[in-house]
């Protein structure tokens, strides 16, 4: 081995690493060194622009088993906590959940999600897609995946848009991120799909599916061969222009996307529709009831919080779920419909749908509020406050 690659500054951050007791595979070898690198590289001085957060580790920074064995030295490449260092197929979920925008964010979905690892490449190769974990409970399907690059070309940028411009084709199984089943029926994804670059300079994204706004029944899902196509990509940098948030948690946020890439390439991923998961389920059963609203019952699994609650149907309201220690569990959405259907003075019982309650976590807190005015900052009452304790 040449004496060049004997680099001071990486033998340091190599030694500083928390590396646990497996041994490691070859692409986790290469992942470990082009996290090193990345870190020594960031402490040269360097300027960086602000919206590109990049991460330049050349294609160059992997060296063989045998030579890594000679670089590392006195570094333990055999270590239990790889799973939380580096981005690999089987721990994306736990990167996903470290953005704060993240959506049904879940601190324990890692944990519960099964291992699949199937890959699709470009036709051209340069990109490569990975489906790395599947999660399934009875009311959400979420997905976890990878997108890495075989040169430098996405160096620049800091997120891959995965929803094909927004665009929607007369056949929804045609859209970008839909499931196809293998009956010939559809699933499309909730919201929109993103990869965002990591330290390492891959690029990971979870899909979520919500399972409950169609009739299938869970024994009718469950084995299916299920179709992800995604096309359309385009790279870019993203800009927060405006944002808005309310006391309940709700809110604007305008976005502006800048240096906008187009990516070549369609990919096409298949798997078996899991049977629901229901380990690490947690619930609460009510009733509870204050100043007209009643809550019915509170649900935690790996995937997220759904919470059945009855309100008032001649207010505006809005909810808030809080942990004990206060911090905001975002809502993702509700789903809604009169008591009695024949009349629409009569209370509303809402589904609704949050960030998943940390394992850790006893209790949590939901926060009723009747707004009278959204532009007000006190705009808004208290119209009821309920404690509710998870077993």
């Amino acid at each position: 081995m040449r004496n060049d690659r004997y680099d001071p500054s990486l033998l340091h951050e190599l030694d500083r690493l928390d590396l646990p007791g497996v041994p490691l595979d070859e692409a986790e070898e290469k992942k470990v060194l082009a996290l090193a690198r990345g870190r020594a590289n960031a402490k040269r001085s360097r300027a960086v622009p602000l919206l590109r957060r990049v991460g330049r580790w050349g294609r160059n920074a992997a060296v063989a088993a045998a030579a890594c064995a000679v670089l590392l030295g006195g570094v333990n490449l055999a270590s239990p906590a790889l799973a939380e260092s580096l981005p690999v197929v089987g721990n994306l979920f736990a990167w996903i959940n470290r953005d704060a925008d993240a959506r049904l964010r879940s601190e324990q979905l890692n944990q519960y999600a099964g291992t699949v690892e199937q890959t699709a490449e470009s036709a051209e190769g340069a990109y490569t897609v990975t489906l790395g974990q599947i999660y399934r409970d009875e009311d959400w399907l979420r997905l976890s995946l990878l997108l890495t690059a075989a040169d430098g070309s996405l160096d620049g940028f800091d997120t891959i848009r995965a929803d094909a411009d927004g665009s929607m084709p007369a056949d929804t199984r045609d859209a970008s991120g839909t499931l196809v089943l293998g009956d010939g029926g559809a699933i499309m994804q909730e919201g929109q799909g993103w990869f965002t670059r990591q330290p390492d300079g891959s690029f990971v994204m979870g899909l979520n599916y919500p399972l409950f706004l169609d009739e299938w029944t869970p024994e009718e899902l469950t084995g299916q061969t299920v179709t992800l196509g995604l096309h359309g990509l385009v790279a870019c940098n993203t800009e927060i222009v405006a944002q808005t948030t309310h006391e309940w948690g709700g809110g604007l946020t305008q976005m502006e996307y800048h240096d906008e890439t187009p990516l070549e390439g369609d990919y096409t991923l298949t798997f078996t529709m899991p049977a629901p998961s229901t380990e690490g389920v947690r619930s609460y059963t009510g009733p509870q009831e204050q100043n007209g609203v009643t809550l019915h019952s509170l649900t935690a699994t790996p995937a997220a919080a759904k919470l059945d609650i009855q309100v008032p149907a001649d207010g505006s309201i809005q909810l808030k779920l809080t942990t004990e220690d206060g911090t905001l569990l975002k809502q993702e959405r509700g789903e809604g419909g009169y008591v009695d259907e024949n009349d629409p003075a009569s209370d509303v019982r809402w589904t609704h749908y949050f960030d998943t309650v940390p394992e850790d976590c006893r209790t949590v807190t939901v926060t009723v509020y009747d707004v009278t005015d959204y532009d007000a900052p006190d705009g808004y009452e208290i119209l009821a406050e309920f404690t509710v304790p998870l077993a």
